[in-house]
């Protein structure tokens, strides 16, 4: 083994000899760490942001980042804890609101704004390289965009490569590499099993059957569906169906007379699910339910098109507040008082409009509006109000997603009136005319005008938008190819989500050095007769799996050095490619 110490990527040390073992441990959408005990002479040569690299004999490479070191003065030693040199990607963010729409992975981290570096070589297999991305990234720095992309995929994952310095891998894996663990005495192709294997079974926190919401939508109004994927069979695994699970759900419509608008909660009365088919058999035909959550997918446009009609705006705005569709799902199904008029009833239409006020900053918002207070004279005095600073004026007819209304007394509104426009002719507001915040059909007869919080004030890409393009008030709707794309990531996360939450059975189990080919995702050959006690409360199904043939996926394994050396390994086969990481996290929550 050769030790090296980098500053800025110069080596300024280097050395073959240390105080301890080495060892690391490898996952999928992971990161290795490792630690290794010096002399405390070595402490001048560890100040500040250093780095360490090991090469091994057998090829490996680990070049990690320096995250803590413990001086011990009494035995004269320094413990140094460095993590893998990918953490690097967290020091970076993606843009704010950052779209990707009809784009291939490989395509995608040729934009410098989501790959951290050209320093970095991307490494894709035929399935990522023709993997199709819609996604709208937002505060998040480079790695949890990678593993968000792959995420929003049925079978696709990201590891880091241990042959050369700063390599990331991309694909569903699974590569059957030419070894076998057994017994044997360890040789060229096989690697030998020194202790008894350990069994790991865990069946506490098992999902077969989800259901899939908006985490950010009111309880009446699901902002995601998967109604277009059950539709349409080619968009389905046959292995994992989409349901009606049941009908007549949303009861609370009834007494609150939403307006079905599918653009922002297309499940209308209907709960669809996903069925893990290998789950259920594996759990013996037993159905358990289970709730998704996605507060970051829904359909989106990307305003990309130029016409002869006009022109779209699609500069990224990162210092912007107002976002029209957050408070949307901020404030749905919620009741709004920012002034406490009147008493006797403060929920009023005014009071949706002055928080919008207080989102972007606009000074002492629950002032009042002059007049006899009602709604119309927003529009009445705007100028005295200074309403010019925040906001455009823009005539009945112009209006685009977002805009404020402001409606006179009399037809349908005869208090007068503001909501803001959705389209159509629905409008998000309150007292409309019930004592909360919901989407509403309101009659656009005597509208005023409208007012459009100015384009620098803006938070998304996707919403700041110019002139008009082809008819469209200057926004693109959102259609139903965007909706259908948006429900087949919908689909695809859910899938992956249940393949996590599938019953564990590992087999783990010390070893001989692992060749320095295998890395977490391939596969082995397991050669170990099990017996009944070791199937232990598998079913019938798991079983018949676990005979069918002796390929196994690496999940994790763990490599070791001792101060001479000498290597040993420990591996972690599956019959599923899977993590339980995010099974963990929902049992924890569930806890808490």
């Amino acid at each position: 083994m050769l030790f090296e110490i980098l500053d800025a990527g110069r080596v300024i040390k280097r050395f073959d000899k240390i105080l301890n073992t080495v060892e690391f441990d490898t996952e999928l959408m992971d990161l290795p760490q490792a630690s290794i005990t010096l002399p405390i002479s070595f402490i001048e040569h560890l100040k500040g942001r250093k780095e360490i690299r090991i090469t091994f004999d057998n090829g490996l490479i680990f070049r990690g980042a320096i995250q803590s070191l413990n001086v011990d003065t009494t035995n004269g030693t320094v413990d140094v804890e460095f993590i893998h040199i990918f953490k690097e990607w967290e020091y970076r963010q993606v843009p704010t609101n950052y779209a990707i729409k009809d784009t291939t992975i490989k395509e995608m981290y040729d934009d410098e704004k989501i790959r951290y570096s050209k320093d970095w070589e991307m490494r894709f297999d035929k399935k990522s390289e023709e993997e199709n991305v819609d996604y709208v990234f937002s505060r998040q720095n480079k790695m949890e965009a990678l593993t968000q992309t792959v995420e929003r995929t049925e079978d696709l994952w990201w590891r880091v490569n241990l042959s050369a310095d700063k390599v990331v891998e991309i694909g569903e894996f699974g590569e059957q590499k030419p070894y076998r663990v057994s017994v044997m005495r360890s040789g060229p192709q096989n690697i030998q099993i020194i202790e008894e294997p350990q069994i790991n079974e865990d069946f506490s926190n098992v999902v077969n059957i989800a259901t899939v919401y908006g985490a950010k939508s009111d309880n009446g109004m699901s902002a995601l569906s998967l109604r277009e994927v059950f539709e349409n069979e080619d968009l389905q695994d046959p292995k994992f169906p989409v349901v009606i699970l049941r009908e007549g759900i949303n009861n609370e419509r009834d007494y609150s007379n939403y307006e079905d608008f599918p653009e922002l909660g297309p499940n209308n009365d209907i709960e669809y699910s996903v069925i893990d088919e290998e789950s259920v058999a594996m759990e013996s035909g037993m159905f358990i339910e289970g709730t998704f959550s996605f507060e970051d997918l829904s359909p989106f446009s990307l305003e990309d098109d130029t016409s002869q009609n006009g022109t779209v705006d699609t500069e990224i705005v990162e210092s912007g507040v107002w976002s029209p569709h957050e408070f949307v799902q901020q404030w749905n199904g919620k009741s709004l008082d920012t002034d406490g008029v009147p008493a006797r009833q403060p929920f009023q239409c005014v009071d949706v409009w002055k928080q919008c006020l207080k989102v972007i900053g606009y000074p002492n918002p629950s002032r009042p509006i002059g007049g006899d207070g009602y709604a119309e004279w927003i529009w009445y005095n705007r100028d005295v109000l200074g309403y010019g600073t925040y906001f455009d004026y823009i005539t009945p007819g112009n209006q685009q997603y977002g805009d404020f209304a402001v409606w006179s007394k009399g037809g349908s509104t005869p208090d007068s009136h503001v909501a803001m426009f959705v389209g159509g002719s629905s409008f998000f507001g309150q007292n409309q005319p019930y004592p909360h915040c919901d989407i509403a059909t309101v009659a656009m007869g005597n509208i005023l005008g409208y007012l459009r919080v100015k384009k620098e004030l803006w938070k998304d890409e996707h919403e700041v938008v110019s002139d008009t393009v082809n008819g469209n008030n200057g926004s693109k709707p959102i259609t139903n190819e965007d909706r259908i794309e948006a429900a087949k990531t919908v689909y695809k996360t859910a899938v992956k989500k249940l393949k996590n939450s599938r019953r564990l059975y590992q087999v783990e189990i010390p070893t001989t050095a692992i060749p320095a080919d295998i890395n977490v995702g391939d596969k082995v050959r397991l050669d170990y007769d099990f017996d009944e006690y070791q199937l232990g409360s598998c079913s019938n199904y798991l079983k018949k799996i676990i005979a069918l043939d002796d390929w196994w996926y690496v999940t994790k394994l763990g490599r070791q050095w001792d101060r001479t050396g000498m290597e040993t390994g420990t591996l972690s086969l599956e019959k599923f490619l899977r993590i339980d990481r995010e099974v963990h996290e929902r049992a924890d929550a569930e806890s808490d």
